[in-house]
C-alpha cells in the first residue's frame, strides 16, 4: 500500500482511494468506476477502480484541466449523497436504543 498523505490518496492493487472531494467528482466525470466508499473518522474515501491514465488524469486536475459540466455536477451530486448516507448510517449506529 502506498500511502500519499499531502494529497490524501492510498493505492491498493487495482483500487485507487482518494478524500479529495474535487478530484472524486473530477475523477467520476471523466469516467472512473466508483466502486465503494469508506468512513475513516470524519473523512470520507472514495474508492475507484484504477486505471493507466489516472496518474496523468490527477495530474490534469491539479492543473486546471476541463471536464464537462453536467457530469462534473451529476458526480458532485452522487458524491454528497455517498457522504450523506455515510454519516445518517454512522449517526444511526451511534444511536443508542432505549
Amino acid at each position: 500500500m502506498l500511502i500519499n498523505e499531502k494529497e490524501n490518496i492510498m493505492e491498493i492493487k487495482n483500487e485507487y482511494r482518494v478524500s479529495d472531494f474535487y478530484l472524486a467528482a473530477f475523477l467520476k466525470a471523466s469516467g472512473f468506476k466508483l466502486i465503494n466508499s469508506d468512513l475513516v473518522g470524519r473523512r470520507v474515501i472514495f474508492i475507484f477502480e484504477d486505471r493507466d491514465d489516472r496518474e496523468q488524469l490527477t495530474k490534469d486536475f491539479y492543473n486546471d484541466a476541463l471536464v464537462q459540466v453536467s457530469p462534473f455536477i451529476h458526480a458532485i451530486q452522487d458524491l454528497k449523497s455517498i457522504i450523506y448516507n455515510l454519516a445518517k448510517k454512522e449517526k444511526k449506529e451511534e444511536t443508542p436504543l432505549s
